[in-house]
C-alpha cells in the first residue's frame, strides 16, 4: 500500500486549495482484499481528526500504535516527517503547504516529526481509534533511538 499521497495544489488569484484528501482516507481505510469498495478495514464511527501545532526546533518523536493507523497531512508549514520499522528502517518524508500530500502510518511503525524552517506547522491527522486516556495505545521511544540525532536537522549540501 502506497504511503504518501500527492495533493494537487490548485492555484489562482484568490489563493490555493488541495482537494481530495478524504477520498485519499477513505479508499486506504478500505479493505485491498475485497470486492466491495464500502466494506472499510475500519470504521469511520471509530476515527478522529485531531489538530496539533508544532513550534520550529522541537522534535516530536519517536512513538507509535499497536491497534491504530495514522493519517498526517501538514495544513500550514513545512515538516519532516520520519517513519520507521524494522522492515524499511527510517523513511524521511518532507510535506506541508510547499508539497501537499497525506503520509500514510501503519499501525505498528514508529513515527514523528519536526517543523522545518521558521514557521510552527499546523498538523491535521486521522486516526482509526478513538483516543482512550485509560489504555491509550502508544509506546513512546527517545528522538534518536532510531537514527542519530543530526538526522532530524537541516542537511547542508
Amino acid at each position: 500500500m502506497q504511503r504518501v499521497h500527492n495533493l494537487p495544489k490548485f492555484c489562482d488569484a484568490r489563493g490555493w486549495s488541495v482537494n481530495d484528501i478524504y477520498n485519499i482516507v477513505r479508499s486506504n481505510l478500505s479493505k485491498s482484499d475485497t470486492s466491495t469498495p464500502y466494506d472499510l478495514k475500519y470504521s469511520f464511527k471509530d476515527c478522529q481528526i485531531n489538530y496539533s501545532i508544532l513550534h520550529p526546533g522541537v522534535v516530536k518523536a519517536w512513538h507509535r500504535h499497536k491497534h491504530q493507523d495514522d493519517y498526517f497531512f501538514v495544513l500550514h508549514g513545512m515538516a519532516q516527517v520520519g517513519v520507521y520499522s524494522d522492515e524499511n528502517g527510517a523513511e524521511k518524508h518532507f510535506i506541508g503547504e510547499h508539497n501537499p500530500a497525506v503520509i500514510h502510518i501503519r499501525a505498528g511503525e514508529w513515527h514523528g516529526l519536526t517543523a522545518v524552517g521558521s514557521k510552527p506547522v499546523g498538523l491535521l491527522y486521522l486516526v482509526t481509534n478513538t483516543y482512550n486516556p485509560t489504555f491509550p495505545d502508544e509506546e513512546r521511544s527517545s528522538f534518536d533511538t532510531f537514527v542519530g540525532s543530526d538526522w532530524w536537522k537541516p542537511e547542508n549540501k
